[in-house]
């Protein structure tokens, strides 16, 4: 079966290719922004607010593109959106060759860029079910998140090489990784499913009821949505900006180390769901699920210690033998990281019918994501005035309790549930 998948489903095989191009030009970018930002401003605030402006679209927009998802040919929706990101890219590259692209410039763009993504990313998702058989899901998602992952393991290396050569080359890298992916995706063969009918603001408020009513009768899936928000909350920001910020103005590590750590996270996802693959049907998901949160917050605790001033003077600035623990920590956090992540959005997209399944995916996406810009922005005023260690361990603690409580509760029986 799984041979199979790999070898005969043509449409499979040209949505990985598109995903993963055009996800490799965006680690790229994504890394190179990250240094440009905190070299030009060396501020945790101005990074928080680049972050922030990433989020706030998932927020607003969420219930317009759940609607769209559901009501326009989702082939269509890729194809047109990967080619109007590869465009506005390149009208970046165009910019910063000319030296007009100053930090204004970069917010004003990635809100562009977010924006889109709220509208591409919950229809990628939706699409899968559609060309892939019920039964090859769950290893499908698998093999897609590890090449999601090695594709940002890639990319951040590249991005640490490629940046000192010039924003301007990285926007040009980036862009015809979007071109190629919208090129590919034409060739999916792929019949309309989605809903007639005159679109209306009306109409839009109603589709996203329904929406919210399919949402709750997935069994007490609000309570696991209640866990992922507060540990998004809290954890979401240390990974994307308190251990970036730590990295690059606490350890000094260089572009090129930074990336390398950076890497390291998403090298752990690639091998967890390689991993995840292969016991498909041996575990339950409830106990995968239990493994992942426990070794993950053991893993980000030694990694909390070692973010110590001791030891950074102990191993001292840009040492190599610090980098190697470092990355491998947070390689071990990231393999169970796919513990977790993997079979909870299989979990929601079994449970979803395919006539309205965007529409809950990007109500489940705006529950995770709405304590997103509150805590970036929360986290971007304490990390200027709060030592980086004493944030992560603060953050872990929380978490533990949190976590404690949920499995307390038996929250994370839902998990077997469909």
């Amino acid at each position: 079966m799984k041979f199979g998948l790999r070898t005969k489903n043509r449409n499979f095989t040209i949505y990985y290719f598109g995903r993963s191009v055009s996800l490799l030009g965006s680690g790229i970018q994504s890394l190179a922004l990250s240094l440009y930002i905190l070299d030009i401003t060396g501020s945790g605030r101005a990074m928080s607010t680049f972050l922030v402006i990433s989020i706030l679209p998932k927020i607003i927009f969420a219930p317009l593109a759940g609607v769209l998802g559901d009501r326009i040919n989702r082939k269509s929706i890729m194809v047109n959106l990967d080619l109007l990101r590869g465009a506005i890219i390149l009208f970046m590259c165009i910019l910063t060759f000319n030296g007009h692209m100053g930090i204004t410039y970069i917010y004003l763009f990635q809100l562009i860029i977010s924006t889109i993504d709220i509208f591409f990313d919950p229809v990628t998702r939706s699409i899968l079910p559609d060309i892939v058989k019920e039964s090859d899901l769950i290893y499908a998602n698998s093999i897609v998140n590890a090449t999601d992952s090695l594709s940002y393991v890639i990319g951040p290396i590249l991005g640490g090489v490629l940046y000192p050569i010039g924003m301007g080359f990285v926007f040009l890298v980036n862009s015809v990784t979007f071109i190629a992916s919208g090129i590919s995706e034409i060739f999916i063969d792929y019949k309309k499913s989605s809903l007639n009918g005159k679109l209306t603001m009306e109409q839009v408020w109603k589709d996203f009821k329904n929406g919210l009513i399919a949402l709750k009768r997935l069994s007490g899936v609000l309570r696991m949505m209640s866990f992922i928000t507060l540990t998004n909350l809290i954890m979401g920001p240390v990974v994307l900006l308190v251990v970036p910020f730590f990295a690059r103005e606490v350890a000094k590590f260089d572009s090129y180390q930074y990336s390398i750590i950076n890497s390291s996270w998403l090298v752990g996802i690639t091998l967890g769901n390689i991993i995840l693959s292969a016991i498909v049907g041996k575990f339950a998901r409830k106990k995968i699920v239990l493994i992942g949160l426990l070794l993950q917050l053991i893993f980000f605790y030694i990694f909390c210690c070692l973010s110590f001033p001791w030891f950074v003077s102990f191993f001292g600035e840009r040492s190599w033998a610090y980098i190697l623990v470092l990355t491998t920590l947070f390689a071990a956090i990231g393999f169970f990281n796919a513990f977790v992540n993997t079979p909870v959005g299989v979990y929601f997209q079994m449970a979803a019918p395919s006539e309205i399944r965007t529409r809950v995916l990007s109500v489940i996406a705006l529950i995770a994501q709405i304590s997103m810009p509150v805590g970036m922005a929360l986290y971007g005023f304490v990390i200027d005035r709060f030592p980086a260690h004493l944030v992560i361990l603060f953050s872990l603690i929380l978490t533990t309790c949190i976590t404690l409580f949920y499995s307390l509760m038996n929250s994370f029986e839902l998990l077997e549930s469909e």
